[in-house]
């Protein structure tokens, strides 16, 4: 059963089905791997054990599952991240996502190892994958001037590998500060990505784009970031509104499931 809704953002109206839409998250399994970045074990789920030593699982006899999870936020699975993340401040994830939906565009592409006349704030080898503001500023339509987010799915796609990889030994790829500074010239104010970080593996511990994107070096803005997100690749590039969809964390970050909708009219 089809519900559309229609909903007004300014001057523009769009039309969506509620039934239909795409998931970005990465799921969380008790009996698989998920993926890993620096933390090589981010997720560890077991059941409660109370005084009496009874472990609560349907399974051994209990009444009920109770799992607990340990989850390595920022390490293990697809999470929303604010500038607090690199700040002393106070300011948490919940604080800044606020908005049902957000005009949003999806893009594809494939990083390369020409970095061209870009750069980076630390050195980078021959093998390093890199997106490059050229390869944005191809791909990016942008056709309408309320798009405050941007989608990035990088190829190769392939789930069986993207969902349980281990990033500490084959490194991400990033993206050159000039390719950070122009999204943020662009006024997004949300970038969704399928990579553990827009940085370098290790760039130092500078994490620099996290900076450019914050706008640390002046007047710091209330942009968000999500990474290791998982688009398949039947999801076509387009135009879409976006849901990111949190927990009410008083943190710098929290597991997410961006959600997008397919823009009817």
């Amino acid at each position: 059963m089809k519900k559309i809704a229609k909903i007004q953002m300014g001057q523009n109206i769009y039309e969506i089905d509620l039934n239909k839409f795409h998931d970005l998250s990465i799921p969380i399994h008790i009996d698989k791997k998920p993926p890993s970045f620096y933390d090589k074990e981010p997720l560890r789920i077991h059941h409660y054990k109370d005084e009496n030593n009874k472990t609560w699982k349907t399974e051994d006899g209990a009444a009920c599952n109770i799992p607990i999870i340990d989850l390595n936020i920022h390490c293990g699975g697809t999470h929303s991240e604010c500038r607090s993340h690199v700040t002393k401040e106070n300011l948490t994830i919940s604080e800044l996502i606020n908005d049902s939906f957000i005009p949003c565009e999806l893009v594809s592409l494939e990083p390369t190892k020409h970095i061209g006349d870009e750069t980076y704030h630390s050195k980078i080898s021959n093998n390093d994958l890199i997106i490059t503001k050229t390869m944005l500023k191809d791909k990016l339509k942008l056709i309408k001037k309320d798009i405050k987010a941007v989608i990035i799915r990088t190829f190769p796609n392939l789930r069986s590998e993207v969902i349980t990889k281990d990033y500490n030994k084959e490194h991400n790829a990033f993206f050159s500060n000039e390719a950070i500074d122009y999204m943020k010239s662009l006024e997004i104010n949300h970038l969704v990505v399928d990579l553990p970080s827009i940085d370098k593996f290790d760039d130092g511990g500078k994490l620099g784009n996290h900076q450019i994107f914050w706008n640390l070096n002046g007047l710091p803005n209330n942009n968000t970031i999500t990474e290791l997100a998982f688009i398949k690749n039947e999801i076509k590039d387009d135009l879409y509104l976006l849901s990111i969809n949190i927990l009410n964390l008083n943190l710098d970050a929290s597991p997410c499931r961006p959600i997008i909708y397919p823009i009817l009219k």
